[in-house]
């Protein structure tokens, strides 16, 4: 099993003016629970940050919102609350090891701004899929030495004592021509679409200890052992015997929480535009999770050779990029999210967009309501989005909040984003949901 890194814990950190908090900022919550706290990082800023309904307009005015020293953050979660968070980053490159070498000291632009939109909401917990693991805890350190605990202009450094990765289906060769062009290799005969293996995978880093000895690995479960499952008639037996189900992988890492243990449900599916039955994998990838939840379900097996889904009562987050939209937005079919979605064992927060006042007034607000979730460009689309990243909590806990995290999604030469930072075509927006723990 690979090694969990443990680094020295320090207090996090970051400068805030108690006096400038902002009711109606990034915490803008959906359920109409109580706000998170927030902060504006100078006394001075008159930036706010403001959730509103798509379509809606504001006729507050307020400081540049490109203006770094003026850009506002949201505050470490309550002492009572557990702040969970999804990022699928695009910080993946095309050769194994060169990762690992631009992360090796601070310098990579796209790490600092990937560690900047991380810095602004500061999760307890989070699930970064969309990352090259190829070289272990190497990449797992490196990342949050480098590049998280460093500061820059108004995101306080930040890092975490505990993180988990393991080798994922992501660029394995499987020695049979899957995507059927007639040659064996690259990056669609795979067993999970990849140039090499741990490409775009991913990592858990955890301000609280992870259960090492209770984590459950489901990566290798085959494809073929889910009952009812969408595999194509076309792919012969063996090809059937060797596919796993996950593209990329399948966690529950626990993690605990004074006293308290959470389940954190952890994947990151195909992107059904991508790779041969890539839109079969990722529905079958995304009704997983509900499997996992029915006390009936009896062929999901973990890394161990422990068999069954998960305890009953138990609490959980299923967190990463899905790539699934319920409205079918997107490449991937949306039954299995709809269904997902609308299971009696999750609370679907629907994430309030953050987005700066001043853009409000320019009118960057989405004019379609079915995009006021989406947190990804459609790859099939040059224009249009849907939603793919998910923080979904169990139904036995309490949604204190929920929030999407706005980038710079339209000037795409513009190194300042809402909050200074140059956004990526390819990159989705920072999902996060905070909840109380149930004891």
């Amino acid at each position: 099993m690979p090694k969990l890194a443990l680094m020295h814990k320090y207090r996090l950190r970051f400068g805030v003016q108690k006096t400038a908090l902002i009711a109606a900022t990034a915490g803008c919550l959906a359920l109409g629970f109580a706000t998170p706290s927030l902060a504006a990082v100078e006394e001075s800023s008159s930036s706010e940050n403001i959730c509103l309904p798509a379509g809606s307009v504001s006729n507050i005015s307020t400081a540049d919102a490109s203006d770094e020293t003026s850009a506002p953050v949201l505050a470490e979660s309550e002492d009572d609350a557990l702040r969970v968070a999804t990022f699928d980053a695009n910080l993946s490159r095309s050769v194994s090891g060169d990762l690992l070498e631009d992360l090796s000291a601070p310098g990579a632009e796209d790490a600092a701004e990937v560690a900047k939109v991380i810095q602004q909401v500061r999760p307890d917990v989070l699930v970064l899929t969309g990352i090259d693991v190829d070289a272990g805890d190497d990449i797992v350190d490196a990342f949050n030495t480098n590049y998280l605990a460093v500061g820059a202009q108004d995101s306080g450094g930040m890092t975490y004592p505990y993180s988990y990765t393991a080798p994922s289906n992501a660029g394995v060769e499987s020695g049979a021509d899957l995507d059927r062009n007639g040659t064996i290799g690259g990056p669609g005969d795979a067993l999970g679409y990849g140039d090499f293996p741990g490409q775009s995978s991913m990592i858990i880093y955890s301000k609280y200890p992870i259960e090492t000895d209770k984590i459950r690995d489901f990566t290798s479960l085959s494809w073929s052992k889910m009952p009812d499952n969408n595999i194509p008639e076309d792919v012969t037996d063996l090809e059937r015997d060797m596919l796993p189900l996950a593209s990329v992988s399948h966690w529950d890492v626990p993690i605990e929480v004074d006293g308290e243990s959470v389940h954190i449900l952890a994947s990151s599916a195909a992107d059904a535009s991508e790779g041969s039955n890539a839109k079969e994998r990722n529905q079958d990838q995304v009704r997983f999770w509900e499997d996992y939840l029915d006390q009936d379900t009896e062929y999901i097996t973990d890394h161990r050779g422990n068999r069954g889904p998960l305890e009953e009562g138990a609490q959980f987050l299923i967190a990463g990029s899905l790539k699934a939209d319920p409205n079918g937005n997107g490449p991937a079919d949306p039954t299995a999210i709809s269904s997902l979605l609308d299971s009696e064992a999750v609370t679907d927060p629907q994430p309030a967009r953050t987005v700066a006042s001043s853009d409000v007034d320019q009118g960057k607000l989405p004019t379609d309501p079915e995009a006021t979730f989406h947190t990804a460009p459609d790859p099939t689309s040059g224009s249009n989005s849907y939603r793919a990243d998910y923080v979904l909590p169990s139904s036995n806990m309490s949604v204190l909040g929920s929030g999407t995290l706005e980038t710079d999604a339209e000037n795409r030469d513009n190194y300042r984003g809402f909050f200074g930072m140059r956004s990526n075509d390819s990159a989705n927006h920072l999902v996060w949901t905070d909840t109380a723990i149930e004891k």
